[in-house]
């Protein structure tokens, strides 16, 4: 559906379609990008600048710092992508900082890694670095989709996003299995992240044409630098409340991690008595293309941002902490390359059932799908938490990635298909991107979560406790994830 004023169409079914490996070849980058580096490389870097007795707590403050950013950059990125009318730029300079942030990161873990909270800090502005790169890179990005492929096909092309995210997975899997069998630096890995990211990016860019949009007139950079001040200056007053807050009560942390929940709960009753009253409908605002929040007023949207961000709550919920289970739960003595094993069971689950999901879910919507891989992704975290041996564990994390793989199938489709405008494409396919990286501000709590729930249980002869809790958070996020996709009018 699109504005009736000056709005372009969405692309004609019969309009030439550019290849969706292309398309989609960053996705894949990103993908090998992000595994090896939230779930191999940082989780042992940390150990090694603040030591096992608080590796929780400081790797979910390292998420949650960077999470920051990728809440407050994709809306305002997306929107400077609109009114400049400009894709491909974005994700030029994005990768160019991101690959700036790697060498921090690859420095400071190589030459610091036993300096304490001094190499952390310098670690965590490398982070900061490529945290800014990759959603300078992905925000406008993101819009190509909708952008350039037409409703009929975006199944597919939402399928084959996710099987090169999964292929993207499944090499940095093997490829964190091969490096730490010949025991290599971790500086080869920063490398191989860097050289993957580039090349990705580079395919897409040499492949994709821009697509056909109009600049807005305006002062945009004055613009940009206004907005992103004013939302700093939002997250610093927040910030310097919370440490105080934190300061003046240290269990605070843990309050936070056990009220997420119930502001979970909180939200979606929210959005449910928005829906009763009638705040949102199933037309765009009038002024959905000068004010942001209005967005959320268009019914699909809402309900798609909600979901999504149920999803990632439960997939951040555990996703960080994976190398831990396997070290604490299931006694692995190369806890890295018991992950990497296990990732790589995920990742061949979900590439098999990535592209089915996809073109399926052109043919019987999207919403089955989501039905079926929700309830999967649900049942075996639960599962984990009684796996008998890593085999065991293996069989499970297949299991997970059969229904991951058919959900990011399908979801990008959906998220494209909840769009109001095609002249805001790109800021509020950053708008939904908040769904995506808002919940890795979770990993800090529930870091914190993971200690305490640990070291409570062994007091009370509860061995694990605090795996019990981190894990059975991120299954009802995904029953309630599925549970609410019902409520998604107006998308098959």
């Amino acid at each position: 559906m699109t504005l009736s004023t000056g709005v372009l169409p969405d692309p004609p079914s019969s309009a030439p379609l550019v290849s969706p490996w292309a398309l989609s070849s960053f996705w894949g980058g990103s993908a090998f990008h992000w595994l090896l580096l939230l779930l191999i490389l940082m989780p042992a870097d940390v150990v090694r600048f603040v030591g096992e007795a608080h590796k929780g707590t400081y790797l979910g403050l390292l998420v949650g710092i960077g999470a920051i950013l990728a809440l407050i950059l994709p809306p305002l990125i997306g929107t400077l992508s609109d009114k400049v009318g400009k894709r491909l730029a974005f994700l030029r300079w994005g990768v160019a900082i991101n690959v700036a942030g790697l060498a921090v990161m690859g420095l400071a873990s190589v030459l610091l890694g036993g300096a304490g909270l001094t190499g952390f800090w310098v670690y965590t502005l490398g982070y900061l670095l490529v945290q800014t790169g990759n959603n300078v890179a992905t925000s406008p990005y993101s819009a190509l989709i909708p952008d350039l492929v037409p409703l009929p096909v975006r199944g597919r092309y939402s399928g084959v996003m996710g099987q090169l995210q999964a292929l993207g997975q499944l090499v940095g899997a093997v490829l964190a299995f091969g490096l730490g069998q010949l025991g290599l630096p971790a500086a080869v890995s920063y490398v191989l992240i860097a050289a993957v990211l580039v090349g990705s990016a580079a395919i897409t860019l040499r492949q994709v044409t821009e697509p056909l949009l109009a600049a807005q007139p305006g002062q945009h950079a004055r613009w940009f630098v206004g907005s992103l001040g004013r939302a700093l200056a939002v997250v610093a007053v927040l910030g310097a409340v919370y440490l105080l807050i934190e300061k003046a009560a240290p269990t605070f942390s843990l309050y936070m991690a056990f009220s997420l929940p119930l502001l979970v709960v909180g939200a979606v009753i929210v959005a449910l008595v928005m829906e009763w009253r009638g705040t949102v409908r199933m037309e765009p605002h009038p002024q959905l293309a000068t004010r942001l929040m209005t967005v959320f007023l268009y019914q699909p949207f809402l309900w798609v941002f909600i979901t999504r961000m149920l999803f990632s709550l439960g997939q951040y919920s555990v996703q960080p902490f994976l190398q831990f289970y396997n070290a604490d739960v299931l006694k692995q003595a190369n806890p890295g390359t018991a992950t990497s094993i296990m990732l790589a069971c995920i990742i061949v689950g979900s590439i098999v059932s990535a592209i089915i999901g996809g073109r399926l879910s052109d043919r019987v919507g999207r919403k089955p799908i989501i039905y079926v891989a929700g309830s999967a992704m649900a049942a075996a975290a639960v599962l984990l938490l009684f796996a008998p041996n890593f085999v065991a564990a293996l069989v499970l994390a297949l299991a997970f990635g059969l229904g991951y793989g058919a959900f990011v199938s399908v979801d990008w489709a959906l998220g494209s298909d909840a769009m109001p405008s095609r002249a805001t494409y790109a800021r509020d396919m950053g708008l939904w991107h908040v769904a995506f990286v808002a919940p890795q501000l979770s990993s800090a709590p529930q870091g914190f979560l993971l200690d305490w729930g640990n070291t409570r249980g062994l007091a009370l002869e509860i061995p694990h406790l605090g795996y019990f809790i981190v894990f059975g958070i991120a299954a009802a996020c995904f029953v309630l994830g599925v549970v609410l996709v019902r409520n998604i009018r107006g998308v098959r």
